[in-house]
């Protein structure tokens, strides 16, 4: 009986169909063992179905998105020169449409750098960097005078890839700039804890639910937990921090304000032994 038990397991068994498992019987024979060793290889076949139709699904919408996201400006340029060309348009109409154009091209640009970016998140060259001057260079792109910084730029040394480092630093600045308003503030934080170095962003904006937080790490999220479309950015920024943190073998960590806006903490592995270079 367990032989045909085992055979009528298996016939039952398809891609579609993973939760059949053998019965296993007394007195705990060779038989039993067999059993146990074929529904222990079905559990791991199926976590390992699960976790691929998992990653499929996060690879179809995130494909998904990106279309929509590249897709909505060529939509824009078609209508704006369409719309134009159907008569005998003036020069006026002919300014509007080349200022829609360019607005549309350049939400097109910062899509296709911010999947680059994604792309190329995995460290070439790893080097003594350190994260305050990383943070301090970043700070020095900000150009919007209606939001407040502060500053607390302690020696955070780490080893890691220095563009990547810089461009999650920029991002995360960014970030806090772009969804920020008017009298708004940015701190950025960098120092060393529980032997670990860490980046700290913390800026006002509009309010976020507490369970959105992760979410706004996926790409093409904004606030909220919606994709949308926003003259501001492409909703890559906090996920190629995430990416870039994750090609180090570091953490992300977000966390909404009470008051509105983010907390976002960076913590990557702190540089020992002799420190050269950035850092030094």
């Amino acid at each position: 009986m367990p032989i045909r038990a085992i055979s009528a397991t298996a016939q039952r068994l398809s891609a579609e169909n993973l939760t059949e498992r053998v019965p296993v019987t007394t007195p705990a024979d060779e038989l039993a063992a067999l059993a146990g060793t074929i529904n222990g290889m079905l559990d791991r076949i199926q976590r390992g179905v699960t976790e691929r139709d998992r990653v499929l699904d996060s690879q179809r919408m995130f494909t998904a998105n990106a279309a929509h996201e590249l897709r909505t400006p060529l939509t824009t340029m078609r209508t704006a020169i369409d719309m134009t060309l159907d008569g005998e348009p003036s020069r006026a109409e002919l300014l509007t449409m080349a200022r829609d154009v360019r607005t549309a091209v350049e939400h097109s640009r910062r899509t296709l750098d911010g999947l680059l970016a994604l792309a190329r998140s995995h460290p070439r060259e790893q080097r003594p960097t350190n994260l305050a001057e990383v943070a301090g260079e970043s700070l020095a792109a900000v150009t919007r005078e209606d939001v407040t910084l502060h500053t607390d730029l302690r020696p955070a040394p780490v080893s890691g890839e220095p563009v990547l480092l810089e461009r999650m630093a920029g991002n995360l600045v960014d970030n806090a700039t772009t969804y920020n308003h008017a009298g708004g503030h940015i701190t950025v934080t960098t120092g060393t804890d529980a032997g670990r170095a860490f980046l700290r962003v913390t800026n006002s904006g509009p309010p976020i639910r507490a369970e959105e937080a992760e979410e706004l790490l996926e790409p093409f999220v904004r606030g909220n937990g919606v994709r949308t479309h926003t003259d501001s950015g492409a909703g890559l920024g906090l996920s190629i921090v995430r990416a870039i943190a994750a090609a180090h073998h570091d953490e992300v960590t977000v966390v909404t304000r009470a008051a509105g806006g983010l907390d976002v903490t960076v913590r990557l592995s702190r540089l020992t032994g002799p420190q050269h270079g950035a850092g030094s």
